[in-house]
């Protein structure tokens, strides 16, 4: 049985949990797209999906392809139903079968690793990051979303 202490475990601050939840969205997200969509041909290119539960569809865009990974993108389109929000950037690594989020801020890497308290809160923030995201991959696969060749706009 899990004990409340448990669930904030420090476990999740170190380079193996991390490197465990990138291979489990990996998976996940291979349950949401079929890969093989993602290929140099679909560069630039949107898919789209409908929930069968919910009234909103999600929009896949594929901007950056090369041999081991992609880039792509994925959008909501909560308020307006012809205006996207962008809701997460993901790498995907094919090679070794793990995604990581994307930030768009970025940090110094030099400076991270003369401060090492800051090295473990950036890599504690992309582990809650990771962690999230396999929930919301969850919850879009049980809702209904897929991507397929079908699902090209």
């Amino acid at each position: 049985m899990i004990q409340a202490h448990q669930i904030n475990s420090v476990s999740k601050n170190n380079f193996l949990s991390l490197m465990k939840l990138y291979e489990k969205n990996y998976y996940l997200i291979s349950n949401l797209i079929n890969l093989e969509v993602i290929n140099s041909s679909s560069l630039n290119k949107n898919f789209e999906s409908t929930s069968v539960i919910l009234d909103k569809k999600l929009l896949l865009s594929v901007y950056s392809i090369s041999k081991h990974t992609a880039l792509i993108k994925f959008s909501y389109n909560f308020f307006s139903k012809d205006t996207y929000i962008n809701y997460v950037d993901l790498k995907i690594y094919f090679d070794s079968k793990q995604v990581e989020i994307i930030d768009s801020n970025g940090f110094n890497k030099k400076i991270c690793l003369k401060d090492i308290q800051k090295f473990h809160n950036i890599r504690l923030s992309k582990w809650y990051k990771s962690y999230f995201l396999s929930l919301w991959l969850i919850s879009s696969i049980k809702n209904g979303y897929s991507f397929d060749a079908q699902s090209e706009v």
